[in-house]
């Protein structure tokens, strides 16, 4: 996880007693020491097969769950810290929703 501070040249200057070097217009700053995680998520997904033999033919039946419990644990999040905070570490995707498949393979 990563909190990115934009610090405008404004801010800085004052501390530092000189404006930033190069003429960048601002710095930015991670607020956070490397190797803070979220914790981990585990997706279950179910497949259940059924193979039926008509002559030579074989043709499966197949089902199929994603995300069989649901989980909407958050993938991505807002880094921006801001000047204020607001709106940091709010999450932008999650994994999706349960899916479920039909489908049938059919070998001659």
């Amino acid at each position: 996880m990563r909190a990115l501070y934009v610090a405008t040249n404004a801010v800085i200057a004052p501390s530092l007693g000189r404006a930033l070097s190069g003429g960048a217009a601002n710095a930015t700053i991670d607020l956070l020491k490397p190797g803070i995680y979220f914790d981990p998520f585990t997706q279950i997904d179910f497949r259940a097969a059924k193979t039926f033999t008509v002559g030579s033919t074989q043709i499966q039946g197949l089902f199929d769950i994603y995300n069989l419990f649901n989980d909407n644990t958050p993938l991505n999040f807002q880094t921006a810290y801001g000047t204020s905070g607001v709106g940091w570490a709010q999450p932008t995707a999650a994994l999706p929703g349960r899916v479920l498949r039909f489908g049938v393979q059919v070998n001659f």
